[in-house]
């Protein structure tokens, strides 16, 4: 028979071990502003590596999540694919709802932190790359218009409307 104090404490454990790695995963996103703004391409790729070690680690614990919480469902014969935390809180005992709620809690509000910074760093990140295209075409254009390419425009004067490139060849 499974114990089901022991499997609910089982999920928050790892709901515990989730928060910390979101928690720490926040912080890297929040920090990795100040590199993108200063343009420390070597850094942010850095970071970038770490930050894909980190969303492995959640996954695994993703995984050790489902499988307790399936393990529960079968102790509470309940269905685990519309197993929520709430739903949950609603058959366990006061003192482990309140831990499980607490928990909750902090998970949301750690991943509305997160996914705040992941927005300012990707709208960070798109105005690089505009500014970045922008120039490219700033210097692109700029050729033209301050004679780089002067002498062609003296020869098409002086020769009539002719190609860059003689077709003839």
């Amino acid at each position: 028979m499974i114990n089901v104090d022991k499997e609910v404490n089982a999920v928050i454990d790892i709901l515990t071990e989730e928060y910390g790695c979101y928690s720490d995963l926040a912080e890297l996103s929040k920090s990795k502003k100040d590199i993108i703004i200063a343009g420390k391409v070597a850094e942010l790729d850095k970071m970038v590596k770490l930050e894909q070690d980190m969303i492995f680690s959640i996954g695994q614990l993703e995984r050790k999540r489902e499988e307790a919480v399936s393990k529960l469902c079968k102790a509470l014969d309940m269905n685990s694919d519309r197993m929520t935390i709430n739903e949950l809180a609603k058959v366990i005992k006061p003192e482990l709802k309140n831990k499980l709620e607490d928990i909750q809690s902090k998970l949301q509000k750690t991943l509305s932190e997160l996914k705040a910074a992941n927005d300012v760093n990707g709208q960070l990140i798109e105005q690089s790359l505009e500014y970045i295209d922008y120039s490219i075409n700033l210097i692109a254009g700029s050729g033209m218009e301050t004679g780089l390419y002067g002498d062609i425009d003296k020869n098409k004067s002086k020769q009539g409307k002719k190609n860059i490139i003689d077709t003839k060849i």
